[in-house]
């Protein structure tokens, strides 16, 4: 066999120059050699094919004899990057390589000369910007009857649905977001892909928008560029537009200095007790506004513990509500997520549209307006969920079951424990995970003063509730001490103080009214 030189193309505005030039195709097992029977001055792109035979050797032989028919007008590019590895692969067939363009060169006088052929069927990504697009989305292709699944899905148990609607060229999606994330792991699906998309060149794909760059890079033969999804699906209006909505999220990080101030005069006079908590969190919070402007920090986490209903979660309901008032707070109670399939229940399961369960961490984080999320109870979940917290509050983001990644950059994690005592909060959470918290404290039982304090704080907030019954009757400070005198000395939780007080607010009014 003659060996033959091969070309290198640098990037992927190299490989689109090329493309201008010439029709270029892809590595196609038995496609190829026919294509090579037909017509030997083809160009044809080996990248992918590399990547696969790097893996599965046992198909180096198949791919020479697809090869065979190659003459010296054939033209076969690969990326630079992996020219060493095709020509280790097939010594027989390249016996050197040079770039397609030289350095400043628009071209090299052995290619200039050969015919150009453009694309004659354009194909594009349809992209979308965040989980809520992808909500409508399936919901829309749910009530349509339009087939949606991933890659591997679409590949395996979903094919036959896929090949009938492609012969009928009806609409069907093939979300690729999560193939980008695991073709940077193993590049041997980009080939997998390429034949997949061969047979089934009517399906329309779609994408999360910051998956698309990688996409248009890994198969760069199959697809011209991205649109808005609402292109494709003029119902889904505005849906994957280049600039995405702003974020409606409220973040501490986003306060002025007077709104800031508020937050915190309010805060410290809402939460009774726990002075030395306060402190230490005025102090935490100017460094992680400082931090996370500088993008040196995104999340920021505390852990509490002690005895039930003295205030731990109180502190993240004052947290949203001081961001937002009256606004709904992101809450998971681990209690729930005891099981060998917790995770699953938090970020969704499993690959695949079709039956699959969301999450409910991602369903509270886009119901909520605020960034806080609370996370009670949390010493009773699993290893793997202590696992996805520990990456959490490493990256400030996560992706879930769908491949949809949500950031939550400046976010605050509250979690929440009864566990009683630090030697208690040392065996329940792993080390590694205790490590990455920033602010760990145990909340102590409220005093009697304490709690006469919370009672004073209690008639403040229900003069304000309760402004009409107020108005209505006349509460002297014989009533308002009448109100409070119950003995609350042996009631450790705030909890079941307010609960009295409420039953006795009540009474007040019943008889004054």
């Amino acid at each position: 066999m003659v060996a033959f030189t091969i070309y290198t193309y640098r990037d992927l505005s190299e490989l689109r120059k090329i493309q201008e030039e010439r029709e270029v195709y892809p590595f196609i097992f038995s496609e190829t050699l026919q294509q090579l029977e037909e017509d030997d001055e083809i160009c044809i792109d080996i990248s992918a094919l590399i990547y696969y035979l790097l893996i599965e050797k046992n198909n180096i032989q198949p791919a020479y004899i697809n090869l065979r028919r190659i003459t010296s007008d054939t033209v076969v590019i690969v990326n630079e990057g992996i020219v060493n590895s095709a020509m280790e692969l097939f010594p027989l067939l390249f016996s050197n390589y040079k770039a397609y363009y030289e350095k400043g060169d628009s071209s090299v006088e052995e290619t200039a000369a050969l015919p150009i052929v453009q694309n004659t069927k354009r194909r594009f990504i349809y992209k979308y910007n965040n989980a809520k697009d992808l909500e409508k989305i399936i919901e829309y292709a749910d009530e349509n009857d339009i087939p949606i699944a991933t890659f591997s899905q679409a590949n395996q148990d979903r094919r036959e649905e896929f090949n009938k609607f492609n012969k009928s060229e009806k609409l069907a999606l093939l979300d690729l977001t999560s193939m980008s994330f695991a073709i940077h792991d193993n590049k041997n699906i980009i080939y997998a892909f390429e034949q997949f998309i061969g047979l089934f060149s009517n399906i329309s794909i779609i994408s999360h928008t910051p998956q698309v760059d990688d996409l248009l890079e890994f198969f760069p033969l199959f697809f011209d560029g991205a649109k808005p999804i609402s292109d494709l699906i003029p119902e889904l209006q505005n849906m994957g537009q280049d600039e995405p909505e702003e974020s409606n999220v409220v973040k501490i990080t986003d306060l002025n200095q007077e709104e800031y101030t508020n937050f915190i005069t309010d805060f410290s006079h809402s939460l009774i007790g726990h002075s030395y908590f306060k402190e230490r969190l005025k102090r935490l919070l100017n460094n992680f506004i400082l931090l996370n402007k500088a993008k040196e920090q995104k999340v920021l986490s505390i852990f509490l513990f002690g005895a039930s209903g003295i205030g731990k979660t109180e502190v993240a309901r004052l947290f949203a509500n001081g961001l937002q008032k009256d606004s709904y707070l992101a809450k998971i109670n681990f209690q729930n997520y005891s099981s060998q399939d917790a995770l699953n229940s938090l970020i969704g399961s499993p690959a695949g549209y079709v039956g699959c369960n969301h999450g409910e961490l991602s369903e509270k984080l886009q119901k909520s307006k605020v960034a806080v999320l609370l996370c009670d109870e949390f010493e009773k979940t699993t290893r793997p969920v202590f696992s996805f917290f520990l990456e959490l509050l490493e990256d400030g983001r996560f992706t879930d079951s769908m491949a949809r990644e949500y950031d939550m950059d400046g976010y605050i994690i509250i979690f929440t424990s009864n566990i009683p005592n630090e030697n208690e909060y040392k065996k329940a959470i792993p080390p590694e995970l205790q490590t990455r918290f920033d602010l760990v404290c145990e909340f102590e039982k409220p005093t009697l003063l304490e709690k006469r304090e919370f009672l004073e704080l209690l008639f403040e907030k229900a003069k304000n509730k309760y402004k009409e019954q107020f108005n209505n009757i006349t509460v002297t400070d014989e009533d308002r001490e009448r109100l409070f005198n119950f003995d609350y000395s042996e009631l450790s939780s705030l909890r079941d103080i307010k609960r009295v007080f409420n039953n006795r607010l009540m009474d007040l009014f019943s008889e004054k009214l």
